[in-house]
């Protein structure tokens, strides 16, 4: 059976996210992950109301809500 490694360093630059190095015995592949972009809304943290703070849970139920009747209006 073929040994396969999956290590992740500490981005080397500050416009870079995580190096993420991929090794088998007969080759290796380096590449960077794009950082995340700053956001203003936080993503959730779970599907259960209450892992996040209430008020934002009712603010992202409202967003879904007016989604689904955005797409049922539009006949999706």
């Amino acid at each position: 059976m073929e040994k396969k490694f999956i290590e992740a360093f500490e981005p080397q630059t500050a416009d870079l996210g995580a190096a993420i190095t991929y090794s088998t015995t007969d080759s290796r592949k380096s590449f960077s992950l794009p950082r995340p972009t700053e956001d203003s809304k936080s993503a959730p943290l779970a599907i259960e109301s209450f892992a996040i703070d209430p008020e934002v849970y009712h603010q992202r139920m409202e967003m879904v809500e007016a989604l689904v009747k955005k797409q049922t209006d539009q006949g999706k």
